[in-house]
């Protein structure tokens, strides 16, 4: 509640306040979702597809959980263009022959993972903290979820100032949700063919959300090529033993300076200077987490 006040406070200077009573009732309703996955997913006789060979398994939780991101998506979107400063912002046409509809791709991928993270995260921790995982995944989502939704209505407002903030608040859930779906994709060691996909098609989303704005018409590309060197990465740290706390970590670091490169980069404002400070971040932060996986070791 106090971390809500504040998302409020920081924007409360606009004359479009966002319809928080549509806001409540969707958080509300994926929470009483994900309270019901959970449980499901603590039931060891819960149905789980067995795909053979070296595919991993997948549990009903996983469908259920989804579907939940895709109810998630649906909200966002209608709450995006019933915006009532919509008409600065572009969407994409579909078109399905006669019929032509807008649709904000871009305002469904960190709602959708607001979930999807929470539940990947604290699931892990769920034989060692039982009923505190639980509680800690439904604080996580809902909190994240109203920032989010909230931030995001703030994105399309006209004040410059007011979409700046709403930008740095959701950069920042971003990068969390990265980590922890980077930590829960490492956990499950899954093959480099598996997880390498996952990391990169997660990466290539959330990057997405992050770079997209009116003014950038080159999202796409960019996104693709960040989701690319994820995948690289996670090709070259399944072969590091380490732990998954540390190994999600590296890969935020990574993805952290890939996006903030690309996004200067796209914009004009890479200088020498930019470029020293990313690369000594990034050095420093590898030396970290390589120490730190030898103490361990």
């Amino acid at each position: 509640m106090v971390t809500y006040c504040k998302v409020v406070h920081m924007f409360s200077n606009t004359a479009s306040a966002p319809r928080f009573d549509r806001i409540f009732s969707l958080t509300l309703i994926i929470l009483i979702g994900l309270a019901v996955i959970f449980l499901v997913d603590g039931n060891p006789n819960t149905l789980r597809i067995v795909l053979g060979g070296d595919l991993p398994t997948i549990s009903l939780a996983w469908f259920l959980v989804g579907s939940l991101a895709a109810i998630t998506s649906a909200g966002a979107d209608l709450l995006a263009r019933a915006h009532p400063q919509v008409q600065t912002r572009t969407f994409v046409a579909v078109k399905l022959g006669p019929l032509t509809f807008e649709i904000a791709p871009s305002f469904w991928i960190l709602p959708s993972f607001g979930v999807v993270g929470s539940f990947a995260f604290f699931r892990l921790f769920s034989d060692r903290l039982d009923g505190t995982a639980f509680a800690l995944a439904l604080a996580t989502a809902g909190s994240s979820l109203l920032i989010i939704l909230i931030a995001q209505h703030y994105l399309l407002d006209r004040s410059p100032v007011l979409s700046q903030r709403a930008q740095v608040v959701l950069q920042l859930l971003g990068y969390l949700m990265a980590f922890g779906i980077f930590s829960a994709i490492y956990y499950t060691r899954y093959r480099t063919l598996y997880s390498a996909s996952l990391i990169g098609g997660t990466a290539l989303l959330i990057a997405y959300a992050l770079l997209a704005n009116p003014t950038r018409t080159n999202a796409l590309p960019l996104s693709l090529l960040v989701g690319l060197i994820m995948a690289e990465v996670t090709w070259a740290i399944n072969y590091w033993s380490t732990t998954f706390l540390i190994a999600g970590t590296l890969l935020l670091v990574v993805f952290y300076l890939a996006v903030s490169l690309l996004h200067s980069m796209s914009g004009g404002q890479l200088s020498r200077r930019l470029l020293l400070e990313y690369s000594l971040l990034g050095l420093v932060m590898f030396v970290a987490i390589v120490y730190t996986t030898l103490q361990l070791n």
